[in-house]
């Protein structure tokens, strides 16, 4: 009775164990891939669509002269930036769910090449010194 009781007890530890690895993997590696897959066309999407916003406001706010058509147009691409609200909201549910920092980059450096968009143009449109 002892040894089966002992196979027993060694097979629950090692079912355990098998079931504590399943987990440890899903959460490292399923979780994170299965996010990049479901969001990433979107994540790229808004991402470009948040940075032409982005060119457009700060365009527009060079502009600005104070005339009642300036400030239409201010009001405007404020309205636009509004999609950065959504990039941002999705970008947070995908560092939620695992994807890494460095995964978020390189999704929006693929826009870049799709886009052709040059790296300059990209982060002059993220420099505060204008402000």
């Amino acid at each position: 009775m002892k040894q089966g009781a002992m196979r027993h007890i060694q097979f629950l530890i090692s079912l355990s164990v098998l079931i504590g690895l399943f987990v440890v993997i899903g959460q490292e590696y399923v979780r994170p891939w299965v996010a990049e897959r479901s969001y990433g066309e979107e994540y790229k999407r808004l991402a470009f669509a948040c940075d032409m916003a982005m060119h457009e406001e700060a365009a527009l706010r060079q502009k600005a002269d104070g005339t009642l058509a300036s400030r239409a147009l201010h009001l405007s691409a404020d309205v636009g930036m509004m999609i950065c609200h959504d990039y941002d909201k999705l970008r947070k549910k995908m560092l939620t769910n695992g994807v890494s920092e460095d995964r978020l980059s390189m999704l929006g450096l693929e826009v870049l090449e799709i886009e052709q968009i040059t790296v300059k143009q990209m982060v002059d449109a993220h420099r505060m010194d204008r402000f």
